[in-house]
């Protein structure tokens, strides 16, 4: 008898949580929702904002090195080696509040003043920085490469063209000289 008393009241169970399945189910899936270890949370977070707020920076010998390679891969082209110059540094320009105050009349102001603040973003741990809207390259003013193809009027074009594309100057601008054989 008390395998069937045991039986029964298992029987009484299943029959309760068939009623309340779908309320079980979302029971244990907020359970185990809750075990799982955080991910993102706030160090997630700071540095996903880092990586957006904090751009690759500016490099204009990475940039010659890279054009250099690219330009020596070129048919014809054979070892490169580019020099740009740009007409200023590149800089960056951050986020500011502005805030205008006047006295009287706003269509003729008696007195009024402005102030400027450059927005911050708090990084925890007392670590504040500056929130950087974004990076002006600089302009470039005139490309030199010197390779060993430039000998071949056909490869100087083509590198005329290459550069240009790459920098955004005239052809006018670039100049191709054939590298020394010592």
């Amino acid at each position: 008898m008390k395998i069937d008393g045991k039986q029964e009241l298992l029987r009484r169970i299943l029959a309760a949580a068939g009623k309340y399945k779908f309320v079980l189910l979302l029971v244990a899936a907020g359970t185990v929702l809750m075990l799982l270890p955080p991910f993102g949370g706030e160090r997630g977070q700071d540095k996903q904002a880092e990586e957006v707020s904090a751009p690759a920076a500016y490099s204009l010998h990475q940039i010659e090195a890279d054009m250099a390679r690219m330009l020596s891969e070129m048919d014809g082209v054979g070892r490169a080696k580019v020099m740009l110059t740009v007409a200023s540094d590149s800089r960056r320009v951050y986020q500011e509040d502005r805030e205008v105050a006047y006295k009287g009349l706003s269509a003729a102001p008696e007195d009024y003043g402005s102030t400027v603040e450059t927005v911050l973003l708090d990084r925890g741990s007392g670590r504040q920085e500056a929130l950087q809207t974004q990076e002006i390259y600089p302009q470039y003013v005139g490309a030199l490469v010197v390779c060993d193809g430039a000998g071949n009027p056909g490869t100087v074009l083509r590198v005329k063209e290459a550069v240009s594309v790459l920098t955004g100057l005239g052809t006018d601008r670039i100049s191709v000289a054939k590298r020394s054989e010592s």
